[in-house]
């Protein structure tokens, strides 16, 4: 079994049913206690960071665990690009992030956006458990579901014999509460405006009929391309006539680092992503050729 998804050539969405993700994995020492005492049912685990993601694959190879899938992603958009609609038995979230402060509140795990994306990828009756030793956030957590009008909700202070994870067994022995909070879906949530990215199967290369780029229209800056399309680039290199572009793309808050190229063809240059850069195929990328070409025409 592939343990690791790259979400950016995976099918989508995958063939997974009835299945436990966690999101936040750590060091993987819950996920795989979980995936080796429950051998029937199948995890996924979701991690932004590289390094989680590599021990827990580290840990599942040396014992020959082979039912946790995990991918390296924002959960919102792993939810959003992976999962079918009520194809999730239960999801759970130990410690999450409370972000504390108000400025940052647009990144909490428990969010309306993402607890309506959650319920919609939740079988009839699944569940969202989560653990903090943070009350604010169990009371944000539960305005945010409430929102939604689609879950029942619980809460309560475990009598915990064996600790999760070093900074459970850290914070109990300074004397801190710990809240378990549930969330179980009754009904589909009341609809409300999420973020979407559309795929696409192809990039259409675009041609741009210069005998000379200005590259200094695009090197270190940033562009608005249209409302939740934003791209920012940053070093330009060059050899011979052709030119390789690092750029970040911001579309509907989903990041992608990349490599765009424009390469120098008889009369014309042809820009495009770089053949070493893997990202998903979308139309914000392809609008992002689009656009930077027009501009190296309008810049002359």
């Amino acid at each position: 079994m592939q343990t690791y998804i790259d979400y950016r050539k995976a099918q989508k969405p995958l063939n997974l049913d009835n299945f436990i993700v966690e999101i936040g994995f750590g060091s993987g020492d819950f996920l795989i206690a979980l995936a080796e005492r429950n051998r029937e049912e199948i995890f996924f685990g979701i991690e932004k960071s590289w390094i989680p993601v590599n021990k827990l694959l580290k840990k599942c190879k040396l014992r020959e665990i082979n039912n946790i899938y995990c991918t390296r992603l924002d959960a919102y958009w792993a939810f959003q690009l992976l999962f079918k609609d009520k194809s999730v038995k239960m999801i759970i979230m130990n410690y999450p992030d409370p972000w504390f402060k108000k400025s940052h509140v647009e990144k909490r795990l428990t969010k309306r956006e993402n607890l309506f994306i959650y319920a919609k990828k939740l079988i009839p009756n699944g569940e969202i458990k989560i653990r903090t030793d943070d009350y604010p956030f169990v009371e944000f957590t539960l305005q945010e579901s409430n929102f939604l009008k689609c879950f029942s909700t619980s809460i309560s202070n475990p009598s915990i014999n064996e600790p999760l994870t070093k900074y459970e067994k850290k914070w109990l022995s300074m004397g801190k509460s710990i809240w378990d909070i549930v969330l179980k879906k009754e009904k589909e949530p009341a609809l409300i405006e999420v973020k979407k990215i559309t795929e696409v199967k192809e990039l259409f290369p675009v041609k741009v009929f210069n005998k000379e780029l200005n590259i200094n229209a695009i090197s270190h800056k940033e562009f608005k391309i249209e409302e939740g399309l934003y791209l920012k680039c940053f070093s330009v290199w060059k050899r011979n006539q052709d030119y390789a572009i690092e750029v970040v793309l911001s579309e509907k808050d989903f990041l992608q680092a990349f490599l765009i190229t424009a390469k120098k063809k008889d009369e014309y240059f042809i820009i495009d992503v770089s053949q070493f850069s893997e990202i998903l195929k979308t139309e914000g990328v392809q609008k992002t050729l689009n656009f930077l070409a027009n501009l190296f025409v309008e810049a002359l």
